[in-house]
């Protein structure tokens, strides 16, 4: 399939994009999980390693729940794994499940920049209300503000392993 022909898919509607949002939550969830853990073994590696840095186990965790810079480490993880999928193929594992895709509205697979403003403009989902109001155009406020459509793609079409050749 060529980027042209998905541009002739469907807008996805309100109801398929809160199932994804839904199946997308719980696998952030766990990448943040991990990426806790391992920012919590480096930590008390290094404290390990130098001592008068924190006392035992309790104090490593309050040093990192109010650290700016691990909080930061924590969410800039987690918006790695959103502007990673939606750049390299264009769904999450929730949109692939619900068969969804964001793309340019030619077809082809959108920026980083657009990933970004996408993130930015979602609050946590809430963008996607935009989607109930009548002159939405089947686009939410992430999709106008990146200059992207989230489609629903057909059965055959979801099937397809690699997008970054769009």
């Amino acid at each position: 399939m060529t980027h042209q022909d998905h541009a002739d898919f469907l807008r996805a509607g309100f109801g398929r994009r809160l199932g994804a949002l839904l199946y997308d939550f719980l696998v952030a969830m766990a990448v943040y999980a991990i990426a806790h853990f391992i920012g919590f073994a480096v930590v008390t590696l290094a404290a390990n390693l130098n001592p008068t840095v924190c006392d035992d186990a309790m104090d490593i965790q309050r040093c990192l729940i109010t650290s700016d810079v691990y909080s930061g480490y924590l969410i800039a993880v987690v918006c790695f794994f959103f502007i990673w999928f939606w750049t390299h193929g264009g769904q999450t594992i929730g949109m692939r499940a619900w068969r969804l895709k964001v793309q340019r509205m030619d077809g082809r697979s959108i920026t980083t920049f657009q990933a970004i403003i996408r993130l930015c403009t979602s609050f946590f989902g809430l963008g996607n209300i935009w989607l109930l109001s009548k002159n939405s155009e089947g686009m939410s406020l992430p999709d106008r503000m990146s200059g992207s459509e989230m489609v629903v793609l057909s059965p055959e079409a979801n099937k397809i392993q690699n997008w970054t050749r769009l």
